[in-house]
This record gives C-alpha cells, structure tokens and sequence, in this order.
C-alpha cells in the first residue's frame, strides 16, 4: 500500500483560510477602543450642554417674571394711587376750611385726614413713577402729567382753604380749577396709567408662560439627549464586555448610574420648573385682579365726592356705572372675596344711595356728613371696612404669587452647577473605564 507524503509549504506562502472561517475585524482593537470613548464622551457633552443651557435659560426666564411682575404691581399701584389722589383733592375742596359755620369746626378732623390721605397719595405717586422708570417702563409722559395736574389741584385746594371757604360751599374759582384738574386726570393721565397698568400686566403674564414653555423644552431635551447618553453607556458596556471578555466594567457601570441622576435630577427639577413657572403666571393674575379692584373702588369713592361737589357734571347715573364696575370685579376675584363683596353692597353702596337723595334734595350738610363722616353707616368709615377687607384677599394673593415665584428660583438654583459636576465625574469614569484597556496594547 502505498504512503502518502505530505509536501511542505512553499517559504512566504501563506495556506488558504479554511471555508466559513473570516477574520473577526479588520480594525485593531486600540482604534475600537479610542471610537467606543470618543462616542461616549460626546454623548455626554451633548447631554450636559442641553441639560446646562436648559437651567440657565430657566434662570434667565425666573428673573424675568419676577422683573416683570415688579413692574406690573408698580403700574398697578400708579393707577390705584392717582384715582385716590384726584377723590382726596375734591374732598379737600369740598370741605373747604373745616368749618360748616365760621369757627365751629365741624369738617376740621375730616379735612385733616383728607390732607394726609391727599400728601401720603402725592408720595406714593412720585415713588410708583421713580420705581417705573427704574424698571425702564416709558412713564415719562405720566409723570408729567401728574405734575400739571397737581399744580391745577394745588391752586384749587389753596383757592378755597385759604379764604376761609364753609364746608360744602366751596368757591366757585376753586371749584372751575379743580374741574379743570380732574379733566386732566380722568381724560389723559389715568386713561395712560391704565394702559401702562395693562402693557406690563400682559408682559408678566406672558414671561411666566415663556419660562413654563422654556422648562417644558428644557425637560424634552434632556430626557432626549439623556436616553440616547444612557443607549451609548449600555451599548459600550456590552462592547468592552465582548473584547475583553469580561462580564462588566465597573467603572462604566457607575458613569452609567451617575448619568441616570444626572437625567432624572435634571427632568424633576425642570418639571418642578414648569409648573411653578404656570402657578406664579395664574397667581400673578388674580393678584393684579384685586388691584385693580381697589383702584376701581377707590374711583367710585371718587366719583361720589364729586357728585357732592360738581353735582352737575356728576351724578347718579355715572356713580351706579362705577358701582357695577366694581361689583364685576368683585365677582371676577372668586369666593375668596365674598366678605368683601357684601360689604361693598351693604356699606359704601347704601351709602352712595343717602348721598345722592341729599344732594337732589338740597341737603349739603347731610351729603357731606355722610360722605367725610367717620362713624358706621358714613361713607368714610364704611369704605374704610370694605377697604381692610380687600386688602386681607390682596395680602394673602400677594404671598401665594412669592410663594410660586420664591419656589421658582428654588427650582432651578442647585442645578446651575449640578449638571457640570456630575457630567464632570461622567467623564473621568469613562477615561478610568478606558485607560487600563488601551495599556494592555503597549
């Protein structure tokens, strides 16, 4: 039988591969390792600069609703403080110089408190006007106004004070002045006011929407960038795990934890964002709707002076017209206002009622004792009760909207600087990660 001998293989040729069998790569595993980290890296990079830029454009949205929301309660309070300023000046005017009949007196701590009110209004003016500015709000022309019509108001005032004018028989120069001051106020400084009072309303509430729809962007994009970060970790955990074969990489594992807090921290906090962001818009809201209650309140009171003084040019028909403003608004700010809603109708409105049946009966001492009187069931002390009142619904509107804006600042201030930190710790994980496996190729 005969042998068979193998032949040797010619020096320099290389045997054929086998069928079926082919090379696992073509890339050397050092170059795999350097793309696996490259990817890692800029896929954390990529989740750390939405996740950085989402936080401070929430930053930069939260300081503008509260920039803005300064600015609206200022205009507000302009437009409150100049309706009260041209009621106190007719009841100055009115009065006259405290006395019903020469030396009695009888008006003297009525006029006092009108004064006060009168110079305390002056103040509160000059300083809304100031702040607006400050905030860069255009109410230049405003305070100008306002300094014409004080001068107007001013002589009015003096005109009948001064010469020892009775109470409620005010002259007729002081009265022609004072008609020509409130002409100012109600035909072009408050119809300004009110429209600045309206422009930066609508600003606030429309920052407080762009901050909510910022955070609500912010909240996609991380959860976005963080999912695709989280598929690069799991997918080069596996691709270690092949090369190497090794089960895990503990480092890899712990980048991977770490960005899952990053993820989840971000997504929370920028939720909690979003919706305090939607609460201080709304609370802003009705806070600015009693504002604007108390000006138009104190704009019927107003209205009710001058019915006294200038009865000609003002009486029932335009005081019930201010009165439904009111009881509107009344209804608009809700149940929390319902005690102040029934002291509306049953004080200054009954009170209104007795002022003008005086007036159309020729009762002056009765109109004006009604009107400037301090007692229960006189204007004064009525509006006054009714006035407490809505406060207690402004103050305890004013500290939810702080509380919604205060928890929007909270919000977001820690993660300013938490996404750097763990993005940060991310990325030296990923370099421990790597490193050991490209020195094994040395």
């Amino acid at each position: 039988m005969a042998t068979t001998v193998a032949q040797p293989v010619p020096v320099g040729l290389v045997p054929p591969t086998p069928a079926g069998r082919r090379r696992s790569s073509t890339r050397p595993t050092p170059t795999r390792l350097r793309l696996i980290a490259g990817t890692l890296v800029v896929a954390v990079l990529a989740l750390l600069a939405v996740t950085a830029a989402s936080f401070f454009e929430a930053r930069a949205r939260a300081d503008t609703v509260t920039s803005r929301a300064r600015t609206a309660v200022q205009a507000g309070d302009l437009y409150f403080a100049l309706a009260d300023l041209d009621a106190e000046a007719a009841r100055l005017v009115l009065i006259g110089d405290g006395d019903l009949t020469p030396g009695d007196g009888a008006y003297s701590g009525n006029q006092l408190s009108a004064l006060i009110a009168y110079n305390a209004r002056t103040a509160q003016v000059s300083d809304d006007l100031q702040l607006l500015a400050a905030d860069g709000a255009d109410s230049r022309t405003i305070a100008a106004d306002v300094t014409d019509y004080r001068s107007i108001a001013d002589a009015a005032i003096g005109l009948d004070q001064f010469p020892g004018s009775p109470a409620g028989q005010p002259l007729s120069t002081a009265i022609g002045f004072y008609g020509r001051a409130e002409t100012l106020m109600h035909g072009v400084v408050l119809p300004a006011a009110a429209a600045l009072r309206d422009q930066t309303a609508a600003a606030s509430t429309q920052a407080a929407s762009d901050a909510r729809s910022w955070a609500i962007a912010g909240f996609i994009g991380t959860l976005v960038l963080g999912v695709l970060a989280l598929v690069v970790l799991l997918v080069a955990q596996r691709k270690l795990a092949g090369l190497f074969r090794r089960t895990l990489n503990p480092a890899l594992l712990v980048a991977t934890a770490i960005t899952i807090g990053l993820i989840g921290g971000s997504a929370l906090a920028l939720g909690a964002t979003a919706r305090d962001a939607g609460s201080s818009g709304s609370r802003l809201a009705t806070y600015l709707q009693v504002l604007r209650t108390r000006a138009d309140s104190y704009d019927a009171d107003g209205t009710a002076v001058r019915s006294v003084l200038m009865p000609e040019a003002f009486g029932r028909a335009q005081l019930e017209a201010q009165e439904r403003i009111v009881q509107e608004d009344l209804s608009n700010l809700g149940g929390t206002a319902g005690d102040a809603a029934t002291l509306w109708s049953k004080g200054p409105v009954s009170d209104y009622g007795t002022i003008l049946d005086a007036v159309a009966g020729g009762d002056t001492a009765k109109a004006l004792t009604v009107e400037t009187g301090t007692a229960r069931g006189q204007d004064a002390f009525d509006f006054f009760d009714y006035d407490q009142t809505l406060q207690t619904v402004y103050t305890q509107r004013l500290a939810s909207f702080q509380s919604a804006s205060d928890g929007l600042s909270t919000d977001v201030g820690p993660w300013l600087l938490w996404p750097w930190i763990l993005a940060g710790a991310t990325l030296l994980l990923i370099a421990l990660a790597i490193r050991p496996r490209l020195a094994e190729y040395r």
